[in-house]
């Protein structure tokens, strides 16, 4: 099993005021990478895209990450670009040099959406994004591709947070209560 991170998902990942469920739901996903012993690939591309608002704590939580064993850093090589070629000579023979997007989309988006999904497909990687882009590049190259949020909620996950019920802050609380704990329950 190998799954391509783009960079909203390692964003999502890696920066605790992501939203927990889908924390939760790439946690899950690590712990069925590392269970099938396969690797969360992720693109050089995504580690710049990243790394450009991080700031240092950020870069550190990065550094953490990338040192698992199941995490591969990933260059746009030799393999990837005759891939993006490819995808480059079929979208010209249609007349439009961005498809499958619209003509609307800027050129180095294309270019590099298109390169992510270069490393996919040359990794066998399926890939986890949330950016319609590359979900609508890979889908038309035949690379498995889903966004984080259709990602399965772990078992562990799904009774540790009740949506929609607010969480008192920490110095709202009575003395002696559980943090999170819902009164009269």
């Amino acid at each position: 099993m190998r799954v391509l991170l783009d960079t909203n998902g390692l964003i999502y990942l890696l920066d605790r005021r992501a939203p927990q469920h889908i924390q939760d739901r790439l946690k899950g996903l690590l712990q069925e990478v590392e269970r099938a012993r396969g690797q969360v690939v992720i693109p050089t591309l995504v580690v710049s895209e990243y790394l450009v608002n991080a700031g240092q704590a950020g870069k550190a939580l990065l550094a953490s990450f990338l040192s698992n064993r199941y995490v591969l850093v990933a260059p746009f090589d030799h393999l990837a670009a005759e891939e993006c070629a490819v995808m480059q000579s079929a979208a010209n023979t249609t007349g439009n040099k961005r498809h499958p997007l619209g003509r609307d989309v800027a050129w180095q988006k294309v270019k590099v959406d298109r390169q992510i999904v270069a490393i996919a497909k040359t990794r066998s990687a399926s890939i986890v994004a949330d950016d319609s882009d590359v979900l609508a590049i890979a889908n038309a190259w035949g690379v498995r591709a889903s966004t984080v949020a259709s990602l399965p909620l772990p078992d562990w996950a799904k009774q540790l947070h009740l949506v929609g019920l607010p969480t008192p802050p920490a110095d709202k609380q009575k003395p002696g209560s559980a943090a999170g704990s819902v009164a009269g329950a």
